[in-house]
């Protein structure tokens, strides 16, 4: 049974004649309505699912095993580890990490990552985020494939699902410890599959819970309301997705998060005035010719995947707001293809790619028999998607599974196992960027970045090879005591450059 429930619709159109609010208004909706008229072979494809199970496979292992080589890219995985916890005990979400006594509702509105914490509970570990995150991936490669498979064949459908389960965005994000937007790509894919086939109310359905994942996911909400009701003529649902979208951005921009914010502030609006300047429109023009060359590469390289198919689909510009937020932006992180900020432009730009083919498969009269293995115009088209994708792969994380570096833990590894191990669980401990995540997992955690404004901690376990420090200090335990003030520390424990030290006189918690 097709996952969004296109055979009882189909079911529910044959008895009655077309539906007035499911029936196709596009050509590739018309070339969607053709081939569901027929028996489509939906979530049974059993290549479809071991694409999907290679996937989640994949990125299990390459997240799983940074964390377990203690290799963070960033303190994100740390943070919503803490986050993750506090939900599974039915606490607020403060996590001393971001700062001391920090709601991170007052950073980002991304209540959706919850959902975790009863898995979390079951298993108190930052692998279960992880693991989470690769189903989250992998999941989005059913409903792709399935309109591929229904609008291009399944040979066809097939190559364009692989190409987009192993696209060099999606890689990028799982690399790249844990964050929110994971939660967005199997909306988005649900949602936009969903539209191109004419069914735009599971469309809505599966793109409102978008405004739970981050604050800004409202704005791309709201295109696709634009996209609904212009190129496929549904004004009522596509203004109701626009209402909804702008409502609850502007809801958690404006109200939600300055109320949790220790300054009520949305802490971010800095980032579209450029430097020394107030916030104007002239100021937004500026930063989006700021590093025109970095942000020209990373527009190609997201429509490179789809030879650039995906420019000639309407569904292309729900991607739109999400770039020009980043565009405008101050902060160069934002402009590149690193980090996670690209994988939910992979479903859009692979699904704009199909209704792009679709479309000019029904301008010309033709159409695909469910089942069969397509015409030579899309299986070339699909197959230059699969060749683009390989070429890419040696580019991006996946090359790194072939790699002994990524499963060698090393002697540094069981030392900083081994001094983790003196914490005990509940404890409050200050550490490194490196220990943060598996340390949050069980303690209450500060990192000792955020040196000045901690608290006094029981335990400090402190990596003179973590990132933090360009150079260890010579005499951690003082340099440990300059961070934290007003403390007195006793080393109990040292190997390998990794050390522990626990407070003298007992803190106050």
């Amino acid at each position: 049974m097709p996952l969004d429930g296109a055979s009882a619709e189909r079911g529910t159109r044959q008895g009655r004649g077309r539906d007035a609010d499911v029936g196709p208004a596009t050509p590739a909706a018309k070339g969607a309505g053709a081939a569901a008229s027929s028996t489509v072979p939906g979530l049974s494809d059993s290549v479809t699912w071991f694409i999907a199970a290679v996937a989640f496979g994949c990125y299990t292992v390459i997240s799983v095993f940074r964390y377990l080589r203690r290799d963070p890219a960033s303190w994100d995985l740390g943070i919503f580890t803490e986050y993750v916890k506090q939900y599974a005990d039915l606490k607020a979400p403060v996590v001393d990490i971001r700062a001391a006594g920090f709601n991170l509702l007052g950073d980002h509105f991304h209540p959706i990552v919850a959902m975790i914490a009863p898995f979390f509970r079951l298993f108190p570990t930052p692998i279960t985020l992880l693991v989470a995150q690769a189903f989250l991936v992998a999941v989005s490669v059913l409903p792709l494939s399935q309109l591929a498979r229904e609008l291009l064949g399944n040979g066809a459908g097939r190559a364009v699902a692989a190409a987009y389960a192993f696209s060099w965005g999606l890689q990028q994000m799982v690399d790249y410890d844990f964050h929110e937007l994971a939660f967005a790509v199997p909306l988005l894919a649900f949602s936009l599959s969903a539209l191109v086939r004419g069914r735009y109310r599971t469309a809505v359905l599966w793109a409102m819970p978008l405004v739970f994942v981050k604050e800004d996911q409202g704005f791309t909400l709201a295109a696709i309301g634009l996209i609904m009701m212009v190129a496929y003529r549904r004004r009522g649902l596509g203004l109701f997705l626009v209402g909804w979208g702008l409502a609850w951005s502007l809801v958690a921009i404006l109200v939600i998060i300055p109320h949790f914010n220790p300054q009520h502030v949305y802490p971010y609006v800095s980032e579209l005035s450029p430097v020394g300047s107030h916030f104007s429109l002239g100021g937004l023009w500026t930063n989006l010719a700021a590093g025109g060359s970095v942000k020209l590469r990373t527009l190609v390289l997201i429509l490179l995947p789809t030879g650039f198919i995906a420019l000639r689909s309407p569904i292309v510009l729900a991607a739109v707001p999400s770039l020009a937020l980043r565009f405008v932006g101050t902060n160069s992180a934002y402009w590149g293809t690193g980090w996670h900020y690209n994988a939910p432009l992979m479903p859009i730009v692979f699904i704009a790619a199909v209704d792009a083919i679709a479309r000019f498969l029904a301008k010309r009269g033709k159409a695909v028999e469910p089942g069969r293995q397509g015409l030579a115009i899309e299986r070339f088209a699909a197959a230059g998607m699969l060749a683009i994708c390989i070429v890419l792969v040696f580019q991006f994380p996946l090359a790194s599974l072939w790699e002994s570096s990524t499963y060698t833990l090393g002697p540094h590894v069981a030392a900083e196992n081994k001094a983790m191990a003196l914490v005990p669980d509940g404890a409050s401990v200050a550490t490194d960027l490196d220990l943060l995540a598996p340390l949050a997992a069980r303690t209450d955690t500060f990192w000792l970045g955020n040196y000045g404004t901690n608290p006094p901690t029981q335990y400090v376990v402190f990596d003179a090879d973590s990132t933090d420090w360009s150079s260890p200090p010579t005499n951690v335990l003082a340099f440990v005591e300059s961070l934290i003030h007003h403390t007195t520390y006793r080393q109990i424990f040292a190997d390998d450059g990794v050390y522990v030290f626990r407070s003298v006189r007992p803190v106050r918690r």
